[in-house]
């Protein structure tokens, strides 16, 4: 498997958190705007830790009975009546590539595969966020590509490494929450992965999915909708797709099967971080 040793890359300057959560319709379209500078730090992981930090916030469990969550931090937005549907088949293209990652004792995100042994999530699956310290990891991490309820076709896979941008683990900022997870397997050679495409046009009116693993519907089941993205900014995107927590890191990907964003936020308007050149430029070195 590829491997490589990655080092922390001189970036833009912090963007307020305040700035970017929840996803509001005011959202101005910036479509010219330069995306700003990844600053990607990686994490070798124990696998044999079995305890450790707290999730992020904007983490979730399976939940059933309690309702959303009010505020900011939140990936639980259902807007107006649930457009989701049920995928069914979860071993057809490109489902199999879609996986639930499961993290910090029952935790639970989404991520698809990007490579044969690379997940693209959100980084608060990654790590907690706001804290500034690499004890805050998530670990226990496990991936399920294609899960359809007890069922896990292609088995699980465990991490070896977990990196995300150095902007969000200082002050979790969602502009820059992204994360990438290295398999312990090559189980994308069986299930085959999705590209993923970097642009600083606007993506306003583009056709997207968000397809994952929501924690208020029935243990391991994958959920999708397609609408159109809203709105766009330089490093994230805004759409009406109604998700739930256990979706963040769910791919947001256009008509081509292609990935434009990772779902992280939830609010009026659920929100993504966008795949920037830069983003997808250094995607590139770690797949």
């Amino acid at each position: 498997m590829k491997r490589h040793n990655v080092g922390l890359l001189v970036g833009a300057a912090v963007l307020a958190l305040a700035s970017s959560i929840g996803g509001t319709a005011t959202a101005s379209d910036t479509a010219t705007a330069a995306s700003s500078d990844i600053q990607p730090a990686s994490h070798t992981v124990d696998p044999f830790q079995t305890s450790g930090s707290a999730a992020s916030p904007l983490a979730d469990k399976y939940s059933f009975v309690r309702t959303g969550k009010s505020g900011g931090f939140s990936t639980d937005s259902v807007i107006g009546a649930d457009g989701r549907t049920q995928v069914s088949n979860t071993t057809a293209a490109p489902n199999r590539s879609i996986v639930q990652i499961e993290f910090n004792g029952g935790y639970i995100c989404s991520g698809a595969l990007i490579s044969d042994d690379t997940v693209l999530t959100a980084g608060h699956c990654v790590h907690e966020g706001g804290t500034g310290s690499t004890a805050d990891y998530s670990w226990g991490v496990r991936v399920a590509p294609g899960r359809n309820g007890l069922t896990d076709p292609y088995g699980t896979c465990g991490a070896t490494q977990l990196y995300t941008d150095q902007r969000w683990i200082d002050s979790a900022n969602t502009n820059a929450d992204w994360g990438v997870i290295k398999l312990d397997c090559t189980v994308g050679n069986t299930t085959g992965w999705l590209n993923y495409t970097g642009t600083t046009a606007s993506l306003t009116g583009t056709t997207a999915t968000v397809r994952g693993y929501p924690g208020d519907k029935p243990r391991g089941t994958m959920w999708t909708m397609t609408g159109s993205i809203s709105s766009t900014q330089a490093e994230k995107v805004f759409y009406k797709m109604d998700t739930y927590g256990g979706q963040s890191g769910a791919p947001v990907y256009n008509s081509s099967t292609s990935i434009v964003a990772i779902h992280t936020n939830g609010g009026t308007t659920n929100s993504g971080t966008r795949i920037t050149p830069t983003l997808a430029s250094y995607l590139d070195t770690v797949k």
